[in-house]
C-alpha cells in the first residue's frame, strides 16, 4: 500500500479516485463493509480506490478531555486496512489549523480540487469540518454541485444495532469480549513487550508472561481464554487482566499463562 501524508504528495496524481473517508478506529465490520464497497465501486468504474484518514484522532486535538481510548494504534490500523486490499491511503495530519477548515471548504478544496474525487463513501454518522458542522446531507448536496457521487451506505448491523467503534469500546471495557469479537470480525488483541515480573507464578507452577502494553483500552478485569502469539507462533493460554489478588499488595497487570 502506498501511503501519502498530503494531497500534494500523491504522485503521480490519481485519476478521479473513489475515496472513502473516516477515522477507521478498529477497522471493524462496519468499516470493512465501506472499504469493500469502495473497492467494488472503484473496480467497476476502472478507477483507483483511495482511503483517507486522519492522524491523530480528531478529538485528541479539538477536545482531548473527551477523546476516546483508541482500539488500536495507527500502525496496526494501517496494517489492517492494507490487508483488506487498499492500495492507496492518504493520512492527513490533523492539526488545530486543519480543525478550523469549514466543512464546505473541505469538500471543495480537498475532495474536489485536491483529490478530484469521482465518488466518496462514508458512514451514515460521518461528520466533518469545523465544529463537526458537515454531515452526509451536506456532502451529498455539494457532491451534486461538484460532480462527486456519494452512494448510499446501509449501516452494518449486528444483533439489530449498527456496528461502531464506541459500541466496541463499551463491550471491551465491560469484559464482553465475545461481543467485541463479533463486532470487529476478529478477536480483540493486546500487543506489547513481555517484561520480567517477580516470578511468583513460576514458583507456584503457573509461570506467566507479564505484558507491558501501550494499548489505550483494556478489557474489564477478569480471566479470559486467549491465544498468545509470539515469533509467528500461537499458543492456547489464559490471561488475567486486573489486580492480582493472590499477592499483597495487589497490583494491576496483564499476565498470560500458556497452557
Amino acid at each position: 500500500m502506498r501511503t501519502y501524508t498530503s494531497v500534494e504528495s500523491i504522485a503521480p496524481p490519481l485519476d478521479r479516485p473513489v475515496v472513502t473517508l473516516g477515522n477507521f478506529d478498529g477497522v471493524h465490520r462496519g468499516h470493512q463493509a465501506i472499504i469493500f464497497r469502495t473497492l467494488e465501486f472503484a473496480g467497476n468504474s476502472g478507477r483507483d480506490a483511495l482511503l483517507t484518514t486522519f492522524r491523530p484522532h480528531p478529538l485528541k486535538v479539538v477536545r482531548p478531555e473527551s477523546a476516546p481510548p483508541l482500539l488500536m494504534d495507527h500502525e496496526e490500523k494501517m496494517r489492517r486496512i492494507e490487508e483488506l486490499g487498499i492500495e492507496h491511503s492518504l493520512v492527513i495530519p490533523f492539526t488545530p489549523a486543519f480543525a478550523q477548515i469549514p466543512a464546505e471548504e473541505f469538500v471543495r478544496q480537498v475532495l474536489h480540487d485536491g483529490l478530484k474525487a469521482s465518488a466518496v463513501f462514508v458512514g451514515n454518522n460521518f461528520n466533518f469540518g469545523r465544529g463537526r458542522e458537515g454531515d452526509l446531507d451536506l456532502l451529498r448536496r455539494l457532491g451534486g454541485e461538484l460532480g462527486i457521487q456519494v452512494p448510499e451506505m446501509r449501516d452494518f448491523l449486528v444483533l439489530g444495532s449498527p456496528v461502531s467503534s464506541s459500541r466496541i469500546r463499551r463491550a471491551i471495557l465491560s469484559g464482553e469480549v465475545e461481543l467485541a469479537r463479533e463486532l470487529l470480525g476478529r478477536p480483540f488483541t493486546l500487543s506489547g513487550t513481555v517484561i520480567r515480573g517477580d516470578s511468583r507464578g513460576a514458583q507456584l507452577g503457573f509461570p506467566t508472561a507479564n505484558l507491558q502494553t501501550s494499548s489505550e483500552i483494556l478489557p474489564g478485569d477478569g480471566v479470559y481464554v486467549t491465544r498468545a502469539v509470539t515469533a509467528n507462533r500461537a499458543y492456547p493460554a489464559v490471561t488475567n487482566v486486573g489486580n492480582r489478588p493472590t499477592f499483597q499488595p495487589a497490583s494491576h497487570a496483564v499476565e498470560t499463562h500458556i497452557l
